[in-house]
């Protein structure tokens, strides 16, 4: 290596020595100043707040330290160190004894390769090699690091981390005001966050518009002056119109309490602002305003936003019972009651039978009613209610909400239970033929026992007699309790019951008179005094205890059999009504081929062939238990009808309803046979066992049927008499009939015209009852006007009159209390009001020119109706003496309590009717004749029917306890109409009113 090369390495060290220390140093003082910088900005903008600036001043100083650090720290200090002689003046600055010679020996080497270069002299080059040679000797006992240390650099590290200390410390010592200043300055401002906060309002004159979602069916509502809450349903549509305080020139709604649901665009048009925002979910909005210098501003306080919510309808049930139980399916009369805030769609009764599917039937299509409150009568698929069969119903009311969805409102669940007689009649048979076994011992037993002689036997039979004087007792417990058991069933063995009742009551006098003998021979011997007679008073006893318990087993047998006989034919009936129900299902799915009925015949035939197969069972168990004699055990054979019902299914599969249907005609023939002859047995049976009773039910049908004759005959010459008042009517009225009618008429049309429209939401469902009466008997005076029936219309006409006058009463209070003064109501009481008036004077029209039928009658016709009213009179009078005699022959004739009650309801309906006869109201009174007349018919049908035959079962409804009471009889509302127009003492008026609402709801 030369000398110049020597020294050029050197100064390289040096050089690069020297930039590293700068660079250090200058970054490590640039690093200090960002960071006091960042300190100074930080407490800035934890104090200002946000700022859409503050994250470029942030990068800015960043950018700015950095590009300090870079530009002193190493570009200028490259730049001033770029050439060698630089360097060497550095060093010479760090050693003054080499500072002349190192510099002169580098501007020695580059002049010489100048001269080099310019071919000067060789003598000047060896001179200027002595004398590098001398300046690079000196230079190689020179250290770099000790004339260019980093003690320096290291100082400002010190104070560069000493800075940072000082941040982190600022940071966690003070987080509200460092911490949130130093997240402020890298934090990009939301609208809400960037915006100054204004003391003052922004805006006024605000004007809000409402546009209800259509199902609501609520019209559009503008509130002036408004504060700015928003109050709606989900889904309405708002517009907002206000005027800025201050000039801006754009607008916005922050939504949400601090911006975070977004923006909304506001117009800014001529000094106003508007926006429009649907109502979905609770919020609330702020307004915020650019001005055309400085920065945006927002409101202090939000406006809140408030979504109602549409809740789901409100749903009830009534039913006869929350838990009714029936002994055969039957129609069950059920009231519901649905409400919802802006109207109803569909309702429906959804039941479940057992753990099957839920079905569903719709009830009303309510179109948008707001209530809906009615009675139905409810009656599931009785192919599924079979014996057994639990039946969970309730109400389901759809609302009409379409923006969130239609909720469903569902009311509490009601529970059906079909009872199961057979299973009851088997354990009952059970029990029965136990005690009937454990009697034929006792009487085989006592058969058997004779009076001793003076023998030692004597005491031997002592013992035995009184074990089965014990086991007696016993079974006369047993037969006590199942006595008593059918009593509280009821039903129509009452003759039978009665019987062993007699039989049991016999039987433990003697068992008592019995006891006393036995005690008295108890430790005595056989020729003890008295011992002699007092046997033969034990085997006279024994005698009739024998014939007693003949007796009783005879009528518990009879009991059974009847039981039994009764039990397969109602199987018998109850197979041929399910046949005549399969039928009527093929004929429909023949007509629409809905793929559910066919399921349901399915159903149908496989219910049909194990009820087949169920009386099939029962016979051959009958036949093998020997239960009935043989005289009554003329049994069919049952074998064709199980063989016909089996190829039903096959039929069904291959879908052939052709034959499926000539199939189903086949095994009717069957099943009818099948169950005239099980009727036959069990009527011979019973016409055979118990004459009397059949006696007793004859005669009874007998003096019904009489009662019902006479009731018949005196309807015919009551609706005489009845026509002839209307002739004359109608004589009296022709020259006026075509004037009254055309203007009957007319009124009619107004009054129709003006009840048309909607009631007020105000009035509540008072109000809407009351309306729909009014147009009911709008309805019912079009028909009775024209058919001529005067007395009937004028009744009409005086129940609208009052009902108008309910409506006027209702609308006056509520506008009188000042609950509302909409337009809507106002214009609704106007109609009210011109529609009394009206009818008011249909009322004084029909008065005028339709006398009351007694007026028009003659002295002839008021006396027949006086005698009418004498002859149903005379049949009340029989009717109750029925009654009355039937009260006290409950044992002898089954049922005889339930007819003794339905003849004094008669009895009460023929008072009324001759009442109304005697008082000259000819159709009133043959109406109730012709009623009371149709309700002996029923009775004595119900008469004639053999008891527990196993007829078709009651279709009629199961009713609600009490629903008719709710519904008041017209004349009875009027009285109230009429109380209620009294005045009350001011204190107790509204009380009073209440009271008077509540009874004719």
């Amino acid at each position: 290596m030369t000398d110049s090369e020597r020294i050029s390495s050197f100064l390289r060290q040096a050089r690069s020595r020297a930039l590293i220390e700068m660079g250090i140093r200058k970054g490590a003082y640039a690093l200090a100043i960002l960071v006091g910088a960042f300190l100074l900005l930080a407490l800035w903008a934890g104090f200002s707040g946000p700022a859409t600036s503050w994250p470029y001043a942030a990068l800015a100083t960043i950018a700015a330290c950095a590009a300090g650090g870079i530009v002193f720290g190493f570009l200028r200090p490259s730049r001033e160190l770029g050439r060698p002689a630089d360097v060497a003046r550095l060093v010479g600055q760090r050693r003054p004894p080499l500072a002349s010679d190192l510099l002169s020996a580098v501007q020695l080497h580059a002049s010489q390769t100048f001269q080099s270069e310019s071919s000067e002299s060789e003598a000047s080059t060896e001179m200027t090699r002595a004398f590098c040679a001398t300046v690079a000797d000196a230079t190689r006992l020179i250290v770099v690091d000790d004339i260019i240390p980093l003690d320096r650099a290291v100082r400002a590290v010190f104070v560069a981390a000493l800075c940072l200390l000082v941040l982190l410390v600022a940071i966690l010592a003070f987080p509200a005001a460092v911490g949130r200043g130093m997240r402020t300055l890298f934090h990009t401002p939301t609208l809400f966050e960037g915006a100054q906060v204004a003391r003052d309002p922004l805006v006024g004159d605000l004007r809000i518009t409402y546009d209800f979602p259509a199902y609501t069916g609520l019209p559009r509502q503008v509130i002036e002056g408004s504060t700015g809450e928003l109050h709606a349903v989900r889904g309405t549509r708002v517009q907002l119109e206000m005027r800025p305080l201050r000039s801006a020139r754009q607008a916005r709604l922050l939504l949400g309490d601090a911006g975070q649901d977004g923006t909304l665009v506001a117009n800014l048009d001529h000094g106003k602002l508007g926006a429009t925002l649907a109502l979905s979910e609770n919020g609330s909005y702020r307004v915020w305003l650019l001005p055309f210098l400085g920065r945006p501003v927002r409101e202090e306080h939000a406006h809140q936003i408030v979504v109602e919510a549409d809740r789901p309808p409100e749903v009830d049930i009534v039913g006869p019972a929350d838990h009714l139980e029936l002994a055969t399916p039957r129609p069950v009369e059920i009231a519901y009651h649905a409400h919802d805030d802006y109207g109803l769609t569909e309702i429906s009764i959804v039941y479940r039978v057992n753990d099957g599917p839920e079905q569903r039937n719709l009830l009303k299509n309510a179109q948008g009613t707001r209530e809906v409150r009615a009675t139905t009568t409810f009656e599931p698929a009785t192919a599924m209610l079979t014996p057994g069969a639990r039946v969970a119903y309730r109400i389901e009311a759809k609302d009409r909400d379409d923006v969130s969805g239609s909720k469903v409102g569902v009311s509490r669940t009601l529970y059906l239970v079909i009872q199961n007689p057979r299973e009851d009649l088997e354990e009952h048979l059970v029990r029965e033929r136990e005690i009937l076994e454990k009697f034929i011992a006792t009487l085989a037993d006592r058969i058997e026992i004779e009076t001793p002689g003076k023998t030692p036997e004597a005491q031997d039979l002592l013992a035995r007699l009184h074990d089965v004087h014990e086991g007696e007792e016993a079974n006369l417990v047993q037969l006590g309790r199942l006595v008593e058991r059918q009593r509280r069933a009821g039903g129509t063995n009452k003759v039978l019951v009665g019987a062993l009742a007699s039989v049991t009551g016999r039987l433990g006098k003697l068992l008592h008179d019995e006891e006393e003998a036995l005690g008295s021979l108890r430790g005595k011997t056989v020729e003890s005094a008295g011992t002699a007679a007092a046997w033969t008073r034990l085997h006279a006893a024994d005698v009739r205890h024998i014939a007693e318990l003949e007796n009783g087993v005879l009528a518990l047998d009879d009991l059974m059999g009847r039981q039994r006989l009764d039990d397969l034919a109602s199987m018998g009936k109850d197979l041929v009504a399910a046949h005549k129900r399969l039928q009527d299902l093929l004929e429909r799915y023949k007509a629409t081929g809905d793929e559910q009925l066919r399921r349901q015949i399915e159903r149908e035939v496989r219910e049909l062939r194990e009820r087949v197969a169920e009386l099939v069972r029962k016979i051959a168990e009958v036949r093998a238990r020997n239960e009935v004699s043989p005289e009554w055990m003329n049994m069919p054979d049952t074998r064709k009808a199980m063989e016909q019902a089996t190829r039903l299914d096959s039929l069904l599969a291959k879908g052939d309803a052709r034959s499926l249907g000539q199939a189903l005609s086949e095994l009717g023939e069957s099943l009818a046979s099948l169950r005239d002859m099980l009727d036959k047995n069990a009527g011979d049976f019973s016409n055979a066992r118990f004459p009397q009773e059949n006696r007793a039910m004859a005669e009874l049908a007998k003096k019904i049927g009489d009662l019902e004759g006479d009731e018949r005959g005196l309807g015919e010459d009551s609706r005489s008499l009845a026509k002839e008042v209307d002739a004359e009517l109608g004589k009296r009225m022709e020259a006026q009939m075509a004037e009254f009618m055309a203007k009957a008429k007319q009124k009619l049309d107004q009054i129709q015209h003006k009840m048309a429209g909607s009631v007020p939401r105000d009035l509540g469902s008072t109000a809407e009852t009351a309306t729909e009466a009014v147009r009911e008997n709008v309805r019912q005076l079009r028909r009775l006007l024209p058919a001529r029936e005067w007395s009937e219309a004028r009744r009409e006409v005086e129940r609208m009159s009052a009902g108008l006058g309910h409506l006027q009463q209702l609308t006056s209070r509520q506008m009188f209390q000042g609950r509302s003064s909409s337009q809507n109501l106002s214009s609704f009481d106007g109609q009210v009001t011109d529609a009394a008036g009206l009818a008011n004077e249909l009322a004084a029209d029909l008065a005028r020119v339709v006398p009351r039928g007694d007026e028009v009658m003659s002295g002839e016709q008021h006396s027949r109706t006086r005698n009418l009213g004498q002859r149903q009179s005379g049949i009340e009078e029989r009717t109750r003496g029925l009654s009355r005699e039937l009260g006290g022959r409950d044992d002898a004739v089954p049922e005889a309590g339930k007819a003794a009650a339905e003849l004094e309801e008669i009895a009460d309906q023929m008072r009324q009717a001759s009442q109304d006869l005697q008082q000259g109201a000819a159709h009133e009174g043959a109406g109730r004749v012709d009623d009371a007349a149709a309700r002996l018919a029923k009775l004595r049908q119900s008469m004639g029917q053999r008891p527990n035959d196993g007829s078709r079962p009651s279709r009629e409804p199961v009713r609600i306890p009490d629903a008719n009471a709710s519904q008041a009889p017209r004349e009875w509302r009027q009285e109230l109409m009429e109380a209620m127009r009294e005045k009350a003492p001011e204190k107790f008026r509204d009380e009073v009113r209440r009271y008077y609402e509540e009874l004719v709801k």
